[in-house]
Formats: C-alpha cells, sequence, structure tokens
C-alpha cells in the first residue's frame, strides 16, 4: 500500500512537472521550478570565459558547494556517478548533460584539494573567492550550498541539497 501511495504521488509530480514544460509562452527569469534561470558570464577557475547561456540545450546542474561542506562532498562523489550515466543522454528538452559547479569557498588549497580528491576534474569549476558574498550566489540568492537542475530551455527543473532528487529528475526527463 505504502508504495502505491508513493508510486501515485510520483506521477501526480511528474504531470504536475510536465505541464509546465511544455508551456509554449517564453518564461519570468526566477529563482522557482519552471522559471528561466538567471543568466550569467564568468570565468571558469582555469581562466576561460564562462556563459551560462552557451548551454542551452543541455541539461545542467549547477552545483553550489563547498569544500568544508559534508553533504557537498557526498552529493560530489554521486554528481560524478550521473555525469557519466547522462552525459551524453538525449532528455526531453535537451540532450548531454554537464555540471557547473561553483564553489563557495573563500581560499584556493581547499578548493584545490576537494576537486582532486572528489574526482571532479570533468566538471565546469567557478569560484571568485568570495562566498556567499560573490555575484552568481547573490543573483541566485545563495546562502548554503544546494543544487539547481536547469533544462535544455534553460528553465529550472529541480533545487535540492541532496543528489537523489536530482537524479529522479535526471532519469524521469531521460525516459520521457
Amino acid at each position: 500500500m505504502k508504495q502505491l501511495k508513493l508510486g501515485l504521488a510520483t506521477v501526480i509530480v511528474g504531470l504536475g512537472f510536465l505541464s509546465f514544460i511544455d508551456i509554449n509562452e517564453e518564461a519570468l527569469v526566477g529563482l522557482d521550478a519552471g522559471n528561466k534561470a538567471p543568466a550569467f558570464e564568468t570565468e571558469l577557475i582555469d581562466g576561460t570565459a564562462f556563459n551560462l547561456r552557451e548551454l542551452e540545450g543541455k541539461m545542467v546542474l549547477l552545483n553550489f558547494w563547498a569544500s568544508y561542506d559534508a553533504q557537498s562532498r557526498m552529493n560530489n562523489y554521486h554528481f560524478n556517478q550521473m555525469l557519466e550515466t547522462y552525459k551524453n543522454e538525449r532528455f526531453n528538452n535537451g540532450q548531454e548533460m554537464v555540471i557547473v559547479s561553483i564553489s563557495l569557498d573563500r581560499f584556493k588549497a581547499p578548493l584545490n584539494l576537494a576537486i582532486e580528491q572528489d574526482e571532479t576534474m570533468n566538471f565546469m569549476h567557478i569560484c571568485d573567492f568570495m562566498g556567499t558574498e560573490g555575484n552568481i550566489s547573490k543573483l541566485y540568492k545563495i546562502n548554503n550550498p544546494i543544487n539547481i537542475l536547469i533544462d535544455g530551455e534553460g528553465r529550472i527543473v529541480k533545487k535540492d541539497v541532496k543528489y537523489s532528487p536530482i537524479e529522479k529528475s535526471l532519469a524521469f526527463l531521460s525516459a520521457i
């Protein structure tokens, strides 16, 4: 009975999700599911220019994290696995998956060590070393680590601190 309720809840949430995906109107820029994610331009930590809008057409995971945050570090392990699974996947409203890792760190040494230890070299890494006071953090109103999944049309699909709701959304969108 519990599994039936869970299955029914999943279907209802999925239908609710699909109800805003197929809207032909231009989405408003905002921070809620269904909104167009705010655009930004910056540099990756290796100096490469970065523009979020250039990733339209792909599923993008904005991974706001910190080297000192245990949940973030555990998520990195799972995000590595997700990237391997979904990097070439075709999704509803997008194909391929990329991870944009936006660090809330203030110091280079712990950040670089965490990238190496977590083996996240395949992510696009951004850090302005201003913590939650940085421009991107302020744009997205980030006070703590969180993950934001954006579809190929630039709309926010899911926001969560943990990896599993993000993974469920990816699995659902790749099955459509």
